[in-house]
């Protein structure tokens, strides 16, 4: 009968306890960190899967600031448009009453003011800034970009904002289009500035010329804040679409990456006493490896 040796015996026990051991460990830390999956080398194809998973929460995260960033900024071009409409609301108001002819030199002088007054309050709402930049002025973003007398000093250029990977949308308004009338339109500083001197020098002519200039300015002003509305409702629903993706990205991730808690609650105290099991039996063969000797 062939006699099992001392020192394969002692390696099979050895070998078991090491085995515990690492289990014991690797219980351990899974308990302790909630990770299943922190190297690739604990579950490689898992691990790919995670980073891919990581790198898609990371885009859609940026979209989603992306998005709500212009979405706010937007909203704030919206206010400063109804400041504006209301502004030259009020002029049109003014020119239909005072070209008629019972309002006399100083009727017309008098209201000259409230009518400059007006073209500041619009020329304030284009010089808006928001955060770092200068909303209406184009990608010419740092500094003001109309002067004192409503002569625009932006560019052409029109911010676009990623609303899904590869896709951009346009997140700016030109205001040399909406209050310049740059490609055909009515400029309505330039009409509101000419509608003050009519008052103030009683031309009944250039006052009842504004009646129409501000009309059709209020109407082109309008178009470019429906405009400015349906960006902002886009960027609303990227932000929203930004949101769920990266929630489902970060939650595919974790299902990944993270360990029932209760299942490898259970797995460290088996781990546990496994371990304690190949340590007494390690023990025992030991002992009786030296009683063979004694």
């Amino acid at each position: 009968m062939m006699r099992v040796s001392d020192t394969y015996l002692f390696d099979l026990s050895n070998r078991r306890l090491m085995r515990s051991r690492s289990e014991s460990l690797t219980a351990t830390d899974q308990v302790s960190t909630g990770k299943r999956v922190q190297t690739p080398w604990d579950d490689a194809g898992a691990a790919g899967l995670i980073t891919q998973f990581a790198q898609a929460r990371g885009r859609q995260d940026a979209i989603l600031n992306a998005a709500g960033a212009a979405r706010d900024e937007l909203e704030a071009v919206d206010g400063a448009f109804d400041q504006a409409i209301i502004g030259v609301t009020r002029a049109h108001e003014l020119a239909v009453q005072l070209s008629n002819d019972t309002y006399g030199a100083a009727d017309r002088a008098n209201a000259a003011a409230e009518a400059q007054q007006l073209f500041q309050v619009v020329l304030t709402q284009l010089n808006l800034r928001f955060g770092d930049r200068y909303v209406f002025g184009g990608t010419k973003d740092e500094a003001p970009p109309f002067d004192t007398a409503g002569a625009y000093a932006g560019d052409t250029g029109v911010r676009r904002v990623e609303i899904a990977p590869g896709v951009l949308q346009d997140a700016s308004i030109r205001a040399d289009e909406a209050f310049k009338g740059v490609g055909g339109g009515i400029d309505v500083l330039g009409a509101l500035s000419s509608f003050a001197t009519a008052l103030s020098t009683n031309d009944t002519t250039g006052i009842r010329t504004a009646i129409t200039q501000l009309a059709d300015g209020l109407q082109q002003i309008t178009a470019h804040r429906s405009r400015a509305g349906a960006m902002s409702n886009v960027f609303d629903l990227a932000a929203g679409t930004a949101r769920l993706n990266r929630d489902t990205a970060e939650g595919e991730k974790s299902n990944l990456e993270d360990v029932d808690i209760v299942e490898a609650s259970t797995r460290f105290q088996a781990a546990e006493r496994a371990l304690e099991a190949s340590m007494t039996a390690a023990a025992k063969s030991f002992k009786l490896t030296l009683l063979d000797v004694l």
